[in-house]
């Protein structure tokens, strides 16, 4: 294969890599104007659920770095 067949190749699949991401965007607008509360909903929960993962996170890390912190401080006495 030679390269003018390879930038043809490589053409093709950027054309198809774009007509499918045209119509996943397509399929996502018609999906929003049929149901626009759905929509809201799922963001919502989406944004919800993130917000309480990262407090989780953020606990549990906490948590362990109390834990070293209160071990390293029995070494010492």
């Amino acid at each position: 294969m030679n390269k003018l067949e390879l930038l043809e190749r490589r053409r093709e699949v950027l054309a198809l890599s774009a007509r499918l991401q045209r119509a996943n965007i397509e399929t996502r607008l018609d999906r929003l104007e049929a149901h626009p509360e759905r929509a809201m909903l799922d963001f919502a929960i989406h944004q919800l659920s993130r917000h309480t993962m990262r407090g989780a996170l953020l606990t549990g890390v906490a948590k362990v770095l109390i834990k070293g912190w209160r071990h390293a401080r029995r070494r010492e006495q």
